[in-house]
């Protein structure tokens, strides 16, 4: 028999629960969605109970990009909070940082990059401004953070760091393609098969940057340690 959650408390854990069993399915294979009824399995759920809490697999995962941005965009605030040095010195090691984590955690690149094409399309319009209104809230809070870091106009931090994820969505749909098509000796000839994405996203941001807000020195590189 199926146990409905009935209290605030439990009706978030048990959203949790299907939001952690859909992250651990598409970490499995981040080139596709799982179904409703994998997650359901995966959570140990009856199926019907996962659409007690979202409307499909598109809401699923819309909010597990909604929370998976908020997490990495709530690491660039800490960084501008606690960051120390010259300004010049706060931008190269973010740049470097920012560049590590993306390289190493995939999955967000990819659930990025499944929202616009997948996931978007298919929300109900009230869902997907919902869906809007939540990114927009936590990038806006953190462009205030990088305006107090650095001393700039009010709502110059955002742009800054608008331009920069849209740079990086760009880059990584350009480099992430199944390895059929990257050992291919034919896809070897192309341009793009020379391209490196965490050095080439570290040098795109320094020139963005620069020509953005000021001159500084270049980090060596990304930043394996992401922005801790």
């Amino acid at each position: 028999m199926v146990q409905y959650a009935t209290g605030a408390k439990e009706k978030k854990a048990r959203q949790e629960d299907i939001l952690a069993a859909a992250l651990s399915l598409f970490l499995e294979d981040t080139r596709r969605a799982p179904s409703v009824a994998a997650i359901a399995a995966k959570a140990g759920l009856a199926k019907g109970t996962v659409y007690l809490y979202f409307d499909g697999k598109e809401q699923v995962f819309a909010s597990l990009l909604v929370r998976e941005w908020r997490g990495f965009i709530e690491l660039v605030k800490r960084y501008f909070e606690t960051a120390s040095g010259t300004p010049e010195r706060i931008v190269a090691d973010f740049i470097a940082g920012y560049a590590g984590y993306i390289a190493s955690h995939p999955a967000l690149m990819r659930l990025d990059s499944m929202g616009y094409a997948v996931l978007e399309p298919n929300l109900p319009e009230d869902k997907l401004l919902t869906f809007k209104m939540e990114l927009a809230a936590v990038l806006d809070e953190a462009g205030t953070v990088v305006d107090r870091a650095l001393s700039l106009e009010p709502g110059r931090g955002v742009k800054l760091l608008v331009a920069g994820f849209a740079m990086t969505r760009g880059l990584w749909q350009i480099n992430d393609l199944p390895d059929a098509v990257l050992l291919s000796p034919e896809y070897a000839l192309h341009p793009f098969s020379r391209l490196d994405f965490a050095p080439d996203l570290v040098c795109a941001l320094v020139d963005y940057w620069r020509g953005a807000w000021g001159d500084f020195p270049a980090p060596e590189g990304p930043d394996p340690q992401g922005l801790l």
